[in-house]
């Protein structure tokens, strides 16, 4: 019995053993597929986190054509490397020119490396460098992405000096830090020193570079008419009220969109492809308060402390640098890293990137979309031919450059002004232009110009300390009877607080004298003119007796405008700035428009000479937008050509909401593509082409559609050219004779 209750309590205990190693098998297995799923997330994480993204895409696009290129030179297996031409044929050359033949060579660019990597890596960029003739930046980011690369194929295995470790009989360490590859860098450095590579870089804006643009801008387009809109639309009116047609609105939007960008970029000291992908989401403001103040700017009205003490934030969250941050272990401080609080400058209306965001975000959501904007919608949006706004695609780098060569030409400032124009402005500006006492520290300038401690202090020294070092040792001015002391102090403080010495003061006094006799001269010439055609116009008005009232006139009347016009002359503009400045106005240097801030809209129409056409027609319905193919991802780069036919399916049957097509194509009334938005009519027929060839002649079999039309794989266009050949050959088509 005791035997059968044991057997008993064994068979009782028997399930749960059983379930207990059930268990414990169930739980082995998930930790073998957590384990396989937590290498797959690190390397993720390792490709996504490790370097910012348009880094990342900019290196994959070196590694990609050196393989290309690579492989173009071995189409078949028993062809060598054709040697590079232009370069010299000796004795001494013997030696690479073995490894060019050797077989291992075709590999070489292989994550797995072999002892030709460092000679393929160094042919590679000597092509970039000397024979096609790049910029050595240009060839140091070809070996910055093969290093990187290389160092993340094995774990420590291509890292630190590239050699054979005879041990393990493999080479070891990466190709980018040879010694063939350390001369070809130094070579190609010293090309661009010898060749004057340093003088094409981009020049400064400078503040006073700004000023002119903005004279320029105001001059081809008077900004006042979407200011006193703005404002109008602020105190209760509705946009139907206002008189704007569209080719008004479209070079409205094109001025105060380039504007916008100018002085954010000044401002921010950002580089172009870190502006161009700000969204509504990377901003913080409160539109209560800001609004109050922005209501002020527009009425010219002067801003108290406490409304210049108002402020938005703004978030670059693909601005460079926070990486070096984070590898240094200061978590801390790159919890604030690249956000930025912008506050009033109404003293610099160029740059018053405070006034100048909240103008254009204004603009886009009362005229353009008549809604506020989403988060995910650019605050830079491209802009099509027909003036309709893009939300969900960034203008492109080449708009910007196009924008920066019209303004600077146009308003006569000579000169190489690339997109980074405004990075290197802003920074000088701050650190050695700017009025005494406003001038920032270096610490300052590091923080706010993204770059973290230790990192590539070259480039603070080119960005300011030559310049300045430059600015400090110019003295091409030594015959100047004022000397501007600019080797006696920091940027030339030394000249703006130093007492004016008695012979200084003499030579003001000389000038002032000369001023005011020149301007009497110039007043007592046309008061002589104003003389004679009043004697005239009364004479005239004696003989025909038709005006009496004429007899009546004297000189007097002109006399007294000109003389007003010339104590207006003699009286010098006060400086504006301090905490309660009023509504700023540009420099007065050459002819100015109107404050920019003023809140009258003159009523008459603008002059001739101004590029604005009035015309009647209408706006398009607010909202309706068609978006471009290939579409511009977030990250700035833009899907393939060969997928573009099949984005333009989805936006017929789908839509698509990140780029503003909440409504399918295949949806749209008539009303949307014609009369006032007959703009839309060419692309809509196009997209509706090609996308019913696809759902009703091959019924959505993307095989047969390809098969049909082998032109899909070189983009929508060529593929639209060849469905309406198919279309006319069918009969569905009829050809317009021309």
């Amino acid at each position: 019995m005791t035997r059968l209750k044991k057997g008993a309590a064994k068979a009782k205990l028997l399930p749960d053993t059983v379930h207990k190693k059930a268990a414990r098998k169930k739980r082995s297995a998930p930790e073998k597929t957590a384990l396989a799923d937590v290498q797959r997330c690190k390397e993720h994480g390792i490709k996504t986190h490790l370097q910012a993204n348009n880094t990342r895409v900019n290196y994959a696009g070196h590694v990609r054509r050196g393989r290309e290129w690579l492989a173009s030179q071995f189409k078949n297996a028993e062809d060598p490397l054709v040697p590079m031409p232009l370069l010299p044929t000796s004795g001494e050359m013997h030696t690479d020119n073995d490894v060019y033949d050797d077989s291992a060579f075709k590999d070489a660019f292989d994550r797995i490396l072999n002892r030709c990597s460092d000679k393929a890596l160094a042919l590679y960029m000597s092509l970039k460098g000397f024979h096609e003739n790049l910029s050595k930046t240009t060839v140091e980011s070809i070996c910055s992405a093969f290093k990187k690369l290389w160092e993340l194929s094995d774990g420590d295995t291509y890292r630190g000096k590239w050699h054979f470790n005879e041990a393990r009989l493999r080479w070891e360490g990466n190709p980018a830090d040879s010694a063939d590859i350390f001369d070809v860098l130094s070579s190609i450095k010293h090309k661009a020193s010898a060749e004057g590579g340093d003088r094409t870089h981009s020049m400064a804006m400078t503040k006073d570079y700004m000023d002119r643009t903005l004279r320029w801008h105001q001059a081809s387009c008077p900004l006042e008419i979407a200011l006193c809109m703005i404002q109008k639309i602020m105190t209760g009116a509705r946009p139907s009220d206002m008189q704007l047609d569209l080719d008004m609105r479209t070079q409205l939007t094109r001025h105060l969109e380039q504007v916008a960008f100018a002085s954010n970029g000044w401002t921010l000291w950002t580089r172009c492809f870190e502006l161009i992908k700000l969204q509504r989401k990377d901003i913080s403001l409160d539109g209560t308060i800001l609004d109050g103040v922005l209501k002020l700017y527009l009425a010219g009205e002067t801003l108290t402390l406490h409304e210049r003490a108002s402020y938005f934030e703004i978030f670059l969250s693909n601005c460079k640098g926070w990486q070096k941050k984070v590898d240094k272990g200061k978590w801390e401080a790159d919890l604030r890293s690249n956000h930025y609080k912008i506050y009033p400058h109404p003293n610099m209306p160029a740059c018053d990137s405070f006034f100048w965001t909240l103008v254009w975000i204004k603009w886009l959501e009362v005229f353009h979309y008549t809604c506020t904007l989403q988060p995910n919608d650019f605050i830079f949006p491209a802009m099509s031919a027909n003036g309709v706004m893009h939300p969900g695609q960034p203008i492109s780098h080449d708009a910007v450059q196009k924008w920066i060569n019209e303004s600077t030409v146009s308003a006569g400032i000579l000169g190489n002004f690339s997109t980074h124009c405004f990075h290197c402005g802003g920074a000088q500006y701050s650190f050695m232009f700017a009025p005494v006492g406003q001038r920032w520290m270096l610490a300052k300038v590091q923080w706010w110009g993204g770059w973290a401690e230790g990192e590539h202090r070259d480039t603070l020294v080119r960005y300011l300390l030559d310049e300045l070092h430059t600015y400090e040792t110019d003295y091409s001015d030594a015959l100047s009877p004022i000397s501007r002391g600019a080797n006696a102090s920091l940027a030339g403080e030394y000249a703006l607080a130093k007492p004016a010495s008695t012979e200084e003061l003499r030579m003001v006094h000389e000038s002032v004298i000369t001023d005011v006799n020149s301007l009497r001269n110039e007043i007592r010439s046309v008061n002589n003119s104003l003389h004679s055609l009043t004697s005239a116009v009364v004479q005239a008005a004696s003989t025909a007796s038709t005006t009496p009232s004429l007899q009546h006139l004297d000189s007097s009347c002109f006399t007294d405008v000109s003389s007003e016009c010339a104590s207006r002359a003699q009286t010098p503009s006060a400086p504006v700035g301090g905490a309660h400045a009023a509504a700023p106005q540009l420099p007065p240097a050459g002819p100015i428009p109107p404050s920019i801030y003023t809140a009258v809209l003159p009523q008459q129409q603008p002059p001739a000479t101004l590029s604005i056409r009035l015309t009647s027609q209408k706006l398009p319905t607010p909202g309706l937008v068609i978006p471009q193919v290939p579409v511009t991802r977030s990250n700035g780069t833009c899907s393939p050509k060969n997928k573009s036919w099949k984005e333009i399916v989805e936006h017929w049957l789908v839509g698509d909401w990140d780029r503003g097509l909440t409504t399918p194509l295949k949806d749209w009334p008539k009303e949307w593509y014609q009369g006032a938005n007959r703009h839309f009519a060419s692309k809509y027929h196009q997209r509706a082409t090609i996308a019913l060839e696809f759902i009703n002649q091959y019924e959505s079999n993307e095989a047969c559609l390809l098969a049909a039309y082998p032109e899909a794989e070189l983009g929508h266009t060529q593929l639209l050219k060849a469905v309406n050949k198919a279309r006319a050959a069918r009969g569905e088509r009829v050809s317009r004779n021309r």
